[in-house]
């Protein structure tokens, strides 16, 4: 008795993915400095002078010295993150996402909704009138991917919470008199300080899908920052997609 399988293709419309080698390329190689760059920094700052204080035989200079050397590596890892990478990151990756919204406008079929992205790593998508989901990002290596409706096993929105907290200090007030013998007193009245912790909720978009029955299940990510009403409302697009007649 023959058992048919139904495999589910990868929808192309007979057209070649637009070639997107460079986003690619530009992305690996950002993601590779944002890696080997906080290492480096680690190595130069902490390991090395902790290891020579190590042979050295001083352990605790070892001791004080690696965990002021760790301080501020972690303090160096940060500004060149944010004076250097981050920038660096904003304009490669905001001009990638510019060039996939345009390769939406020339889609083969009328597109109804799409949103692009570029903080994460730049990505775009759409949903066509007919009824696909076509998505390019890094998970599809910037190729287009076409998805109906019967690929997508699910849709969610989830959320990431981030505390920040900042603590302010109130200013203090000193005093202090000089003695007939020359000596100096002194006191130190009032000082406060204070704590309020800010809660930051990102959502984003979770998309799976597959191309064959029972096979591996693939995951698409569509960052949405705080707007948890828009991933919430692309999420129900999606679930309600309706092939056209």
């Amino acid at each position: 008795m023959n058992t048919a399988v139904e495999v589910l293709e990868p929808i192309t419309h007979g057209l070649p993915s637009p070639d997107n080698e460079k986003i690619l390329r530009n992305v690996k190689i950002m993601e590779k400095i944002s890696a080997i760059v906080p290492l480096s920094i680690i190595i130069i700052i902490f390991a090395l002078p902790t290891f020579s204080s190590l042979f050295q035989g001083n352990l605790l200079l070892v001791l004080i010295g690696g965990f002021i050397m760790f301080i501020i590596a972690g303090l160096a890892i940060k500004i060149v993150d944010k004076i250097i990478l981050r920038p660096i990151r904003y304009v490669r990756y905001k001009s990638a996402a510019q060039i996939l919204q345009t390769q939406m406008q020339s889609l083969p079929e009328p597109i109804s909704l799409w949103r692009s992205w570029f903080l994460i790593a730049p990505g775009v998508l759409a949903i066509t009138r007919a009824g696909h989901v076509v998505i390019v990002d890094r998970s599809t290596n910037y190729n287009h991917l076409w998805l109906a409706k019967e690929q997508i096993v699910s849709v969610s929105v989830e959320r990431e919470a981030t505390h920040i907290s900042k603590t302010s200090h109130s200013g203090s007030f000193t005093f202090g008199n000089v003695s007939s013998g020359g000596f100096l007193s002194a006191f130190t009245t009032g000082g406060r300080s204070s704590t309020t912790t800010r809660t930051v909720e990102t959502a984003f978009l979770e998309i799976r899908y597959q191309f064959e029955r029972n096979g591996a299940v693939y995951t698409s990510v569509v960052p949405f920052g705080e707007d948890r009403r828009g991933a919430d409302e692309l999420r129900a697009a999606i679930m309600h997609l309706q092939p056209a007649a």
